[in-house]
């Protein structure tokens, strides 16, 4: 088996097809095609982040309405979880109507935001706990996404399984298909952001009690047309002492705690870029025992690093032999004495136990470096703070423009010594020289535009450019070769950052195509190679590299947007959760193997009962009654069969289950019976009429 690793033997076994296939375009699922799941309004799905509305001032003319001047805050995202579900940075405070449910925890503030602890290493986190069955944004314990299924790209055949006798739940291959493929997708995308990843850790966790059963782990870049397989390591049980959390046997011993994190350090360090696991001792049931460390996340920054986004899978293999094979291979195990919904003051502590965490940390594409403390204390030496053009400077800059980009008044620029000196490149290398013009303090540029110049030399002061608004890519291009000659770092960075940030992905210039299949035309290849021309003449490789990863991305942005933009019921599998389907037909699996299969195809042989679906742990065949005609029992007397006495009334679709459900009726909502307990009077004898009837009834 290929992606388990062992210290002495790597065994090969086939990964997925779908997983194997290589992507024909970046915007190819190659078979996975996106499943979209509408927001659940019950149970409640929390919106973390809001638009917060400030209203301000209220004027009200003579004769007119009052007018009322509100300002909203809208809080836009760093990127899309599989497609649809934005994802917000940690940053970002939480809505203003949820504080009050952070009372005493370390991510509430003084003013009453409420954001991510200070802590936190990561921008972005998604984590799943099987125990809740609840997905989890940026360590808050709210539900983000309810149910497992919803919080995917893309799920093939399995389902998740609840152990009331053990008190276990996980994420297992389908009942009864272990010839079919059995995987999972999660896909993250930051390119809006244009924040590449920086560091990508991720707790996997999984369970085999087979030999000959595995759990493969891919990860693919959004720009890389293939798969990666990520590779499993079962530590040897010299390793496995280090881990304090993994419990020993009884003949194991710790070594000493110095040692122990020291020696901890030094394997997860050689074992970079693998999930690590270890073989556990057997019990009465399993003698083959392997799990992953519990809450250790694996480093996969390396799969990952300076892209925008990725798709993390897994593939399910159940054991070749034995009997329940498929749930010899479990993902996501989990205790269901873990709850993790609600814990809100614990902070991100109560995310631990979760058995998928998925932590990103972003960097800007074009990172903008801080001023130079040199550059501080020769502003701040002398107070006053020192200002370009006044009467204590010492250095005259004659500028050359021959376009004359300013007009025919081009006055010298006056600056300090030690200011150019501690701000710039070109000058220091120049004063340190022994040049005429560093005896002279003056010095001419030639064939530079003048108001660049000017420019570059206020922001060594300032530390701003002025009237930034006003300028357009054309501008900061022609800044940009100008403190390329003048060699100001923090200015040539940030000249970088504003060009990436005007070219935007603009999808509505691309003629619209109803198919989000088809080939999406590219961006203007003349724009961006001419824009790459100028960055590698001005020492611009963050913008080079930046352009692209951009070009790399337009087609993958162009093709979500035009998937969010389109009705999301052709995306929709159901709506409803898969308890409560009309026939247990419909939902083959979660229905317990080992009959052949039947004319569904679903594991239900004409001989067998039809095993049904219910929230909690597979009936067993012995006590599940005959509901061979359940469908038909339960349209002609509702009251009767297995559906009615374990559901009753609670049913949100019609019988027959192609009916929308029955319109609220007008009027006010009858009153519950009371119960007054009072006898039931008996009627006198001789008071009723020789026809039966009580008195005076007509």
């Amino acid at each position: 088996m290929q992606p388990t690793v062992d210290a002495t033997t790597a065994l090969e076994r086939p990964t997925a097809p779908l997983l194997r296939r290589e992507r024909d375009s970046a915007i190819d699922f190659g078979g996975l095609d996106p499943q979209y799941h509408p927001p659940m309004h019950y149970p409640t799905e929390v919106e973390l982040y809001e638009p917060t509305l400030d209203t301000g001032s209220i004027q009200r003319r003579p004769n007119e309405q009052e007018t009322v001047t509100v300002s909203a805050e809208v809080p836009l995202p760093c990127g899309h979880f599989n497609i649809w579900r934005p994802l917000h940075d940690r940053r970002v405070p939480v809505a203003a109507r949820l504080a009050r449910f952070f009372t005493g925890s370390a991510a509430l503030q003084s003013d009453g935001r409420v954001v991510a602890p200070a802590s936190s290493t990561w921008d972005s986190r998604i984590s799943y706990s099987s125990a809740d069955d609840e997905y989890f944004e940026n360590g808050h314990a709210l539900p983000l996404i309810k149910g497992w299924e919803h919080g995917m790209l893309a799920s093939r055949n399995i389902f998740r399984k609840i152990e009331h006798d053990w008190q276990m739940t996980y994420l297992a291959p389908s009942l009864g298909n272990a010839d079919q493929q059995s995987l999972a997708v999660w896909r993250f995308n930051y390119a809006e952001s244009r924040r590449a990843i920086e560091r990508f850790h991720a707790v996997l966790g999984f369970s085999l009690f087979a030999e000959t059963a595995g759990v493969e782990w891919c990860i693919r870049p959004l720009s890389k047309p293939c798969f990666r397989q990520i590779p499993i390591r079962i530590l040897t049980a010299e390793e496995t002492a280090y881990f304090s959390e993994i419990e020993l046997g009884h003949d194991q011993h710790r070594p000493a705690s110095g040692r122990s994190l020291d020696e901890r350090a030094r394997i997860i360090e050689q074992y970079r870029g693998q999930i690590l696991a270890y073989r556990a001792r057997g019990d009465d049931f399993n003698s083959y025992i392997v799990h992953s460390v519990p809450a250790l996340a694996a480093d996969l920054s390396a799969y990952v690093e300076g892209e925008y986004g990725f798709e993390l899978a897994v593939s399910f293999l159940p054991a070749t032999e034995g009997r329940d094979v498929w749930q010899k291979v479990q993902v996501a195990r989990q205790s269901l004495r873990q709850l993790i919904s609600g814990r809100l003051r614990e902070g991100e502590d109560a995310l631990a136990q979760c058995g998928l965490d998925f932590r990103i940390k972003l960097r800007d594409s074009i990172v903008v470096p801080p001023v130079a403390p040199a550059l501080i204390q020769a502003l701040t030496a002398q107070p006053p703070r020192l200002q370009m053009d006044d009467a204590r400077c010492d250095f005259t800059i004659h500028v050359r423009d021959p376009e004359n980009t300013v007009g025919s008044l081009q006055p010298p620029i006056r600056a300090h010594e030690s200011v150019l000196r501690a701000g710039s490149e070109y000058f220091a290398a120049l004063l340190e020289s022994e040049m005429a013009e560093a005896a002279s303090k003056h010095v001419e540029l030639d064939a530079m535009p003048y108001g660049a110049v000017r420019l570059a030399i206020y922001f060594l002061y300032a530390d701003e450019v002025p009237h930034v608004d006003a300028m357009d890519l054309s501008d900061w291009i022609t800044l940009l070769s100008a403190t390329s000659r003048l060699s100001i770092p923090r200015l040539h960075q940030l000249c970088q950052a504003r060009i990436l940030r005007e070219v935007a992905y603009d999808p509505l210039d691309i003629e619209h195509d109803p198919s989000y299949k088809d080939l999406v035309t590219y961006p203007d290849t003349e724009v961006a190679e001419s824009l790459q021309a100028v960055a590698d003449d001005s020492d611009a490789q963050d913008l080079v590299q930046a352009l692209d990863r951009l070009i790399a991305y337009y087609p993958i942005a162009v093709c979500e947007n035009r998937i969010r933009s389109r009705p999301a019921q052709e995306f929709s599998r159901s709506t409803a959760p898969p308890f409560f389907r009309d026939d247990p037909r419909d939902h083959p699996e979660a229905m317990l193997g080992g009959p052949p299969l039947g004319p569904f195809g679903h594991g239900i042989g004409d001989e067998a009962d039809e095993w049904a679906l219910m929230p909690g742990p597979v009936l067993h065949p012995e006590i599940i009654p005959d509901i061979r005609h359940a469908r038909h029992i339960r349209r002609e007397h509702p009251r009767n069969g297995f559906f009615a006495r374990h559901l009753g009334n609670w049913l949100p679709f019609a019988p027959n289950g192609d009916a929308d459900p029955p319109a609220p009726q007008p009027g006010p909502v009858p009153e519950a019976p009371r119960n007054t307990h009072r006898p039931v009077p008996q009627p006198e004898s001789g008071s009723e009429s020789d026809d039966g009837s009580a008195p005076g009834a007509a």
